[in-house]
């Protein structure tokens, strides 16, 4: 196995934590919603805007590094973003 660089490590250790990061909010959003739909609770409710919030903001993040593996600038648009519906 060859040597890692300092910014080969970071970028993977970097990679690895924010898709951790989605993995956990993921995981929150859906107990926030499940809180929700049994209390009714006003604080569930703006749990899961927040933790939708950061999911975006992390898949963001994940598709720059597809664009970084990829060979891609970073300001260039992931493949397929116009083929994707999301609501």
């Amino acid at each position: 196995m060859l040597d890692m660089t300092y910014e080969q490590e970071f970028m993977q250790e970097f990679e690895a934590w924010v898709a951790t990061q989605i993995m956990v909010n993921e995981m929150a959003m859906t107990q926030s919603q499940e809180v929700a739909d049994e209390t009714d609770d006003e604080r569930a409710k703006d749990a899961i805007i927040r933790y939708e919030s950061r999911l975006d903001a992390y898949q963001f993040l994940l598709g720059k590094f597809e664009n970084y593996k990829a060979g891609k600038g970073f300001h260039d648009l992931p493949d397929g973003l116009f083929d994707q519906v999301n609501y």
